[in-house]
Parts: C-alpha cells; sequence; structure tokens
C-alpha cells in the first residue's frame, strides 16, 4: 500500500468526486499523482486491511524469531504449525492461533538468513501450496536448512485414493468411506442413497476440498525434491524417524478423524541438504 503525502491529503480534501480529481489532475499534468490514485482505487478495503494486519504480524513475528534463535540450541523450524505447537521449535503458521506462533507465508521468501535450521518439518501443508509456490517452499527450506540438516514432509499422497478406488472393501478404507459419507459429502449421499460407487465421491471429495492443488506419489514427490537439490530422499512411517527430533511429531492435534485414517492416507518423507 504506497504512503499518501501531504499534498495527496489537500486535493482529497478540496474535491469531493473522484472523477472530478482524475480530471483535475490531468488538466494540472500530474500523471504520477493521477496514476498514483488509479492504483490506490485497484485496491478494496478487505485487501488493505488485510495488508495492514500482515504488517503488524510481520513486526511481531520479528520480535518471536530474534528470541527463539537467541535461546535455541539446535534451531527448527515448523511451517504450518495450526495447533500443533511443538516445544523447542520455530512454529510458524500463515494464520497463527496462537500468540507464540510465527507469522510465515510459505510462497514468498523466508525472513530467515542462509544455514540457520538443524531441521524443517511440515505437516499436511505442502499440498495446500499451488505448484509454483510449493517450489518456492522447497528451495527456501533447502536454503535456511544448515548442511546436513533435514526435511520432513507430511502430506497425503495419491496411493490413499488409489486404494479406496480400487480395494474399497479393505477394513480402514471401508470405515473412511462410511465416515466421509456422513461428515464430508451427506448432501450426495442423501440424493444418490443406496450405491456401491460412494468411493468415487469421496475421491472426488477429497481432492477438490480442504483447498487441496496437488496430491503426490512417493515418486513425484521425491523427484521434485530432488530438483531443489536435496539428496537422501527416503520414505518413512508416521511417527519414526532414525533421528531423535523427528519422532512422534505426525499428527498430533488432528482431531478432525480417527488416527487410523491419517496412517492410512499419509505420506512422510525425510530429505537432506548435502
Amino acid at each position: 500500500m504506497p504512503n499518501i503525502p501531504y499534498r495527496w491529503s489537500v486535493y482529497c480534501q478540496r474535491y469531493t468526486s473522484i472523477t472530478q480529481l482524475l480530471a483535475t489532475l490531468e488538466q494540472q499534468q500530474l500523471p504520477a499523482m493521477k496514476k498514483k490514485l488509479i492504483d490506490l482505487l485497484k485496491i478494496a478495503p478487505f485487501t488493505y486491511y488485510q495488508n495492514a494486519k500482515t504488517r503488524v504480524k510481520r513486526a511481531k513475528s520479528k520480535r518471536l524469531i530474534r528470541s527463539y534463535l537467541k535461546q535455541a540450541d539446535r534451531p527448527m523450524l515448523n511451517i504450518g504449525t495450526g495447533v500443533n505447537v511443538l516445544k523447542g521449535w520455530l512454529n510458524t503458521d500463515l494464520y497463527p492461533q496462537k500468540p507464540e506462533v510465527v507469522y510465515l507465508d510459505a510462497s514468498i521468501k523466508f525472513p530467515f538468513e542462509d544455514n540457520t535450521f538443524d531441521h524443517i518439518y511440515s505437516e499436511h501443508i505442502f499440498e495446500h501450496l499451488y505448484f509454483e509456490d510449493s517450489c518456492n517452499m522447497l528451495a527456501e527450506c533447502y536454503r535456511v536448512l544448515k548442511p546436513n540438516g533435514v526435511m520432513r514432509l507430511a502430506l497425503p499422497h495419491v496411493g490413499f485414493l488409489q486404494g479406496l478406488y480400487n480395494n474399497q472393501e479393505d477394513k480402514v478404507n471401508k470405515a473412511y468411506i462410511e465416515f466421509a459419507k456422513k461428515y464430508f459429502i451427506p448432501e450426495q449421499t442423501k440424493v444418490v442413497g443406496d450405491s456401491d460407487h460412494y468411493n468415487i465421491y469421496v475421491i472426488n471429495n477429497f481432492y477438490r476440498n480442504w483447498g487441496h492443488q496437488v496430491i503426490h506419489s512417493y515418486e513425484t514427490l521425491k523427484e521434485l525434491v530432488e530438483k531443489f537439490q536435496f539428496q537422501q530422499v527416503e520414505r518413512k512411517e508416521v511417527g519414526e524417524s532414525d533421528l531423535a527430533d523427528l519422532q512422534g511429531l505426525d499428527g498430533n492435534g488432528r482431531a478432525e478423524y480417527p488416527p487410523e485414517f491419517y496412517k492410512v492416507q499419509t505420506l512422510i518423507i525425510e530429505a537432506r541438504k548435502i
């Protein structure tokens, strides 16, 4: 949002009509001021409000970041915290829900120096990013990781959806379909009635709901992560890691569905910066 200098305030007091003000600026050959006014008019009040809120969050976050990095022996970054605030980590989110959580937009440059963090963790956030924004996140994670640091990503995987399609009679898949019918697609369930094909509705809902943008397989995620110089990409089980710092992180605070559903739908990888 551009600043409005004193000269602007004089003009705005004198002319109550935007059209009249634009015409006057044209007559007085003040194209720069006219262009700035037009740019201002393009910004909706809600956008201005959001921009103001973002500036406040960033100012507060700078203080939290400085405080954390000053006292942390092993700095670790949690991207997309939600309610899963991890002890000993710098917890960040685009929409911080707790006062100790730092504002961070994963689609732009991170507010950290190169080689800052020992480890990075992100749980069920990556799939919500547009593809180009997910690429920015990977590039920034690599930049701010220390050499030999590890990034751990947890996200839904397409193999889960393939299981719903090919094997809907599996015990867990069947339970998930029934759960989704009740809580995620009740309107469709009401219309369709008895059907052997609810798995198709559930799969469609999973793709489009909750702001999902890209659902990866292990192969596509590994391929993409390696494009950003990460090495030793390995698939991990929920809650398990060879590194003590990365054990037991997944699924905490996710009360929207039973733990067995989290496990069956979640793909986890760890990748190292060499």
